[in-house]
């Protein structure tokens, strides 16, 4: 593979093995499952201006930042994967995980801006986090795999700059 698409380099960032792992591949649709469950809760609690909703997101995510597999993985492992004959979700790489975590505390911050009567700024912050949330669902560019991605680069350079 010379010229890797760009739905494989986003893939690698999330931390799938694209490349040394065929399988990916093959289930690499279904990897769109929880972006896509994900960004229509969030959207959906957003057009409601609902916290409660934002909230109940933000625990699902924050559980599925913490175990190795998203409630919504195992929902396609136990019941959709059958239907459509198809293989199990791999378990979810660090930087994908890291990216859940983000979801859960930016959906809380959402929700604590709509407690609070701030309802534009909340609706504004639950929106953003939509339109991630469905950017990853379409292209599996994740801006919070990008995020670790960065700071991991950071954290090699210094240290690099420590050994040296």
């Amino acid at each position: 593979m010379a010229h890797a698409t760009f739905t494989d380099r986003a893939l690698a960032m999330q931390g799938f093995p694209i490349r040394a792992n065929r399988r990916i591949r093959r289930i690499r649709p279904w990897l769109r499952l929880t972006p896509s469950l994900s960004a229509l809760w969030i959207t959906s609690a957003t057009a409601l201006a609902s916290p409660a909703l934002l909230l109940g997101f933000a625990l699902v995510s924050a559980l599925g930042a913490s175990r190795r597999k998203h409630p919504f993985d195992q929902l396609y492992d136990r019941v959709l994967r059958r239907a459509v004959k198809s293989e199990p979700l791999p378990d979810n790489p660090a930087p994908r995980r890291f990216a859940m975590a983000l979801a859960a505390a930016w959906a809380a911050t959402a929700a604590l801006l709509l407690v609070t009567r701030h309802r534009r700024a909340g609706r504004i912050a639950g929106g953003l986090l939509g339109a991630a949330g469905a950017t990853v669902a379409s292209t599996h560019f994740c801006l919070g795999s990008w995020a670790y991605r960065q700071l991991e680069r950071v954290g090699a350079m210094r240290a690099s700059a420590y050994a040296t």
